[in-house]
């Protein structure tokens, strides 16, 4: 049967999508943030370990406010402080891997049988949410006058704020959510995809959210797209015995897939050929900070 490797594959897509589209409405703002898997690591140790005492729900909520709460610091370092984004970023990355490892890793092991997510045709409602949220944020972004606040304090803040903009509050928002998203998909890696906790149980997946945000050109229907795509990526890494059975290559080979395929992906549209059509996609002010003359 192929369903159930089709709803796993689509249940990690939902964890990049969720990390993803919170990091794309953070970048359009004009803020990068590289502790994606930071945020995802403190969002999966909160929802797990709350999961175990009080169940799923309330593990959502604190994956989300943890992730949220890590946004805002993210925020108030880079935006109000203009600390370096990328320095902030990783600082909350370093942070999250340390913390959790001291944390979380005590916990370690599944989750009781008591606490089961609830399955569509073995699919978490998760996905559904996860697309949901996909479509506000485009039609925000495309279709209402706070999306053009957003893109247009990415592009030019001083311009944005002489129109009489708010540039730190709105990058304030989109950072913050773009953390509570992480911290949701962290939380559901934990409590759903995964049912337990083992060692920094990411592995990397924050660092592929970030790079599918350029990959996506800024665009959240390619964003969806090639969630889906590094969806079957990855759980075709983890049990590549389900498409074929005699495939050659050993597990640990096939396991590094999603980062080749990472790679490559990046490489391609910083050839010549993509990267026109790539500068006038990435919002001009991206990581730079914002000085109010």
């Amino acid at each position: 049967m192929m369903w159930p490797f089709i709803a796993r594959c689509l249940e990690i897509a939902t964890i990049l999508l969720l990390a993803a589209i919170g990091e794309l409405l953070n970048q359009r703002s004009g803020v990068i943030n590289v502790g994606i898997e930071g945020l995802m690591l403190l969002g999966s140790a909160a929802g797990f370990i709350v999961a175990l005492n009080w169940g799923l729900l309330p593990a959502f909520i604190a994956g989300t406010l943890i992730g949220g709460l890590f946004g805002l610091i993210h925020s108030i370092l880079s935006t109000s402080l203009r600390v370096n984004q990328v320095v902030s970023g990783m600082g909350i990355w370093l942070f999250a891997m340390g913390f959790v490892t001291y944390w979380a890793d005590r916990y370690s092991g599944p989750l009781p049988r008591g606490i089961v997510s609830p399955r569509i045709y073995d699919l978490s409602p998760m996905f559904f949410i996860a697309v949901a949220i996909v479509v506000v944020i485009w039609f925000i972004l495309s279709r209402t006058h706070i999306g053009l606040k957003i893109k247009s304090v990415g592009e030019n803040p001083l311009a944005a704020e002489v129109s009489g903009v708010q540039v730190i509050r709105i990058r304030h928002i989109c950072t913050v959510i773009g953390g509570i998203l992480a911290g949701l998909a962290g939380a559901f890696l934990s409590t759903t995809y995964l049912a337990g906790w083992s060692h920094l149980p990411t592995k990397g997946l924050g660092w592929i959210a970030f790079a599918l945000v350029m990959f996506s050109l800024w665009r959240p229907w390619i964003l969806l797209s090639g969630s889906l795509i590094f969806g079957f990526v990855w759980q075709f890494a983890i049990s590549p015995e389900t498409i074929y059975a005699g495939i050659p290559a050993p597990l640990p080979i096939l396991r590094m897939l999603p980062f080749i395929a990472t790679i490559l992906v990046l490489t391609a549209i910083s050839m010549e050929r993509f990267r026109k059509r790539w500068a006038l996609s990435k919002p001009e002010s991206l990581g730079e900070p914002y000085i109010k003359e």
